[in-house]
């Protein structure tokens, strides 16, 4: 991998181009804060966090980062964290119970279609007023993972972050049990916004199970955080070397995706 060693600050178009073809729009858009529990290179303790935006349509919700929302091109700490903490943008599409999701993993972007999982919730009588709104507990497991959500009724809709659903109400907060992964919603807005449909022909295309196979093998390696780019084949794209804050990563001119110089612990949303 060619790296050129320059020390700047460029703004670069970092959103997944998808394909024009509209499927809904939405009834309100929902913005989540998502945290990950993990390690730095160090072994020391870290917390890791992005923002992401949810499109709640009839038929349709997509989850993808509020950096792309605000159609934002601009480097900064949370695209370095978008990349750090392997987010996929997740299109759900109810009608077809379809999910598809998009995941770039350097050098190259994958795109999965699945089935929609049915999480087979057990709701309970605790409540817990959250952000102001009167929230319920229900606990899911999905993908090997076990969930706590809190959901509200005052917002009649079984949507949630990522590939979290299915509940009486918009999913408010969700953590799984080990305490590592966490989304809480901050605001909710009344826009009507098309969600189209995700996925380009350019795409690597894989079966969830194989990505998440392969994510295991790479990303779960001892030697990424320390040297992410271990497993990169070398000339598979040309690198710039950007410095943002003091914290170095790379950007590859081909395919527009951010690269570490070091990095975090890999901790997996799907276990199985």
């Amino acid at each position: 991998m060619k790296r050129h060693f320059i020390t700047i600050i460029i703004a670069f178009a970092l959103t997944i181009a998808a394909q024009a073809e509209k499927i809904d729009s939405t009834q309100f858009v929902a913005f989540y804060n998502y945290t990950i529990q993990t390690q730095d290179d160090e072994g020391q303790n870290v917390t890791d966090s992005i923002r992401l935006a949810l499109l709640v349509g009839t038929r349709a919700t997509y989850c993808f980062t509020v950096s792309s929302y605000n159609k934002d091109g601009g480097a900064s700490q949370e695209k370095l964290n978008q990349f750090m903490m392997h987010h996929q943008n997740v299109l759900t599409d109810v009608e077809k119970s379809e999910v598809v999701a998009v995941e770039p993993i350097y050098p190259y972007r994958y795109e999965t279609h699945e089935p929609m999982a049915k999480i087979d919730w057990t709701l309970t009588e605790d409540t817990l007023t959250i952000s102001g709104l009167l929230c319920h507990r229900a606990t899911g497991k999905l993908y090997g993972k076990q969930w706590t959500a809190w959901y509200t009724e005052e917002m009649p809709s079984s949507a949630g972050p990522w590939k979290l659903r299915g509940l009486p109400g918009l999913i408010i907060k969700a953590e799984d049990a080990e305490g590592i992964h966490c989304f809480t919603l901050y605001e909710t807005k009344n826009e009507v916004i098309d969600i189209n449909m995700i996925g380009s022909p350019e795409y690597q295309k894989l079966s969830r199970k194989k990505l998440m196979a392969f994510k295991k093998k790479t990303l779960g390696n001892p030697r990424y955080p320390k040297e992410p780019t271990y497993y990169v084949p070398e000339g598979a794209d040309e690198v710039l070397e950007v410095n943002v804050n003091g914290t170095f990563y790379s950007v590859g001119y081909n395919s527009h995706m951010m690269i570490l110089q070091k990095s975090h612990v890999y901790k997996p949303l799907e276990l199985e």
